[in-house]
Parts: C-alpha cells; structure tokens; sequence
C-alpha cells in the first residue's frame, strides 16, 4: 500500500483511513459521503453486483469508511441486487465507542413503493438497527409488514422527498454523519440535490464494457453550469488498485 497524494509514503493495508472522521458542521442534514467502487471504464456494476467488482482490501476500506458514519444509507434496487450487510467488525466497533458513537451504523433504506426483500441480512441481522424510508403513498399492507423488521418514516407522497428525508435522518434520528453506498440513481439524485460532501472511489483495475452496465452516477445528467466540481483529497494505491477520496464544491446559488 502507497499514499500517492497529498504525501507519498508506504503504509500497511490497514491503515488507509484509519482514524477517519467527518465535521460535524451541519444541522439541516447529516455531513455525508457517498462510498462506490468501478472498474476503470467507469461501470459500477459485473453481471448486477458491486460487489464483485472491489478487492478484500476494497472490502476493509468500506468498512473503515462505515465505521467513520452514524448510518449506512442504500437504494432499493442495491438491497434488492446484492445482500447488503453494513455491519463492521468488533475491533472498529470498539473505536467507535470510545468516540462516543454507537457501536454500529444505523443501516437505512430508501424505497417508495415499500417493497423490498425481508429475507435479506440487512432485515434479518440483530447486528445493527434499521431504518427504511418510504412515501406517505406507500402500501399500507407493505408498511405494516416494514414495520415488524425495522424503524418507519415517511417523507414525501409519491416518491421519497430526500431533502425532508436527510432533515429527518439528522434532526429527528440523531444521524449527522452519513455514508451512500448506490445505487447510482441515488446518488444522482443527492449530489443534484446539493446534499453530498465527499466522494470514496475504489478505481478496480478490471475493464468491464457493455452499454447496459450502469456507472456510479446515472438519472438526467446536470446541466453544464451546474456539473459538481471534486477536490482531491488523497490517492492511495494498492496492488494496482487506487483509492480516491475527493470533496464536492459547495454548488452556486
């Protein structure tokens, strides 16, 4: 393991981002990171899965950055794809604590028609607690069947309002630091939003190809006076895979 930037040094795999933390600086929505991986052609997803796609070193590197956040914040379609389990391991769970966090991050889901797989880790797990949010539209039959695995708001009618959700998730829950793991129309949908911080990339040296496989932003696209601009922030390499950490510009008013 190499730190490239902003110093180059050697380092044990275990230290990239070991003593991670995030300001606490906002009071309308958690500080937050979104956290992906993509092969070098930009696709964020091998045959539907993420997961595939990063190292075990990627692997401990998401959860380091988890260990940083009070939630873990996914899509409906990623929890429907992939067994989504944000749990960290005890030895993190101990830095946490003595941070003054809860020993787990808060796992949340974002879905507006309530339907999502019960029988995954992420509602089957004791590790953690669990949070979906969903539309004041929502199925009642789906909702209720919701609230016997996990903690229940609404925000917005038809499809989730993710302002008044990120209000809710720091004011109302307590969660000030947040991280995204997808899917890409989720995370469109907060950086259009102005409502991300920074960004964690995994570059996994593999080609995947393929028009229908999806990158890590999707949705409209942004306008050409509004496109995010990034600030690099550190550049780590391991066995030709690069870990990049950037914070997004405040966007103009």
């Amino acid at each position: 393991m190499e730190l490239l930037y902003p110093e180059a040094r050697s380092l044990e795999p275990g230290e990239i981002y070991r003593g991670l933390s995030f300001p606490l600086i906002l009071r309308e929505r958690p500080y937050t990171a979104i956290n992906m991986v993509t092969s070098v052609d930009g696709k964020a997803t091998l045959a539907e899965k993420a997961y595939s796609l990063g190292s075990k070193v990627d692997h401990m590197v998401m959860r380091r950055i988890r260990q940083a956040a009070d939630g873990v914040l996914v899509g409906a379609e990623t929890l429907r794809l992939e067994n989504v389990n944000p749990a960290i391991p005890p030895e993190m769970q101990d830095e946490r604590v003595s941070r003054g966090m809860a020993p787990q991050p808060t796992a949340i889901v974002v879905t507006a028609t309530g339907d999502l797989p019960l029988d995954r880790t992420f509602f089957r797990s004791t590790a953690f607690p669990r949070v979906v949010v969903t539309t004041r539209r929502a199925p009642q039959a789906k909702v209720q069947l919701l609230e016997e695995h996990a903690q229940l708001i609404r925000a917005g009618e038809d499809v989730v309002d993710l302002t008044q959700m990120m209000r809710m998730l720091a004011q109302d829950l307590g969660l000030r630091r947040l991280i995204v793991e997808g899917g890409p129309t989720l995370n469109a949908a907060l950086i259009a939003g102005g409502m991300v911080d920074e960004l964690f990339w995994t570059v996994a040296p593999k080609i995947v190809g393929g028009r229908a496989m999806r990158t890590m932003v999707e949705g409209k696209g942004f306008p050409a006076d509004r496109i995010p601009q990034l600030r690099l922030v550190s550049i780590y390499h391991h066995e030709n895979e690069l870990f990049l950490r950037y914070r997004i510009a405040r966007q103009q008013q």
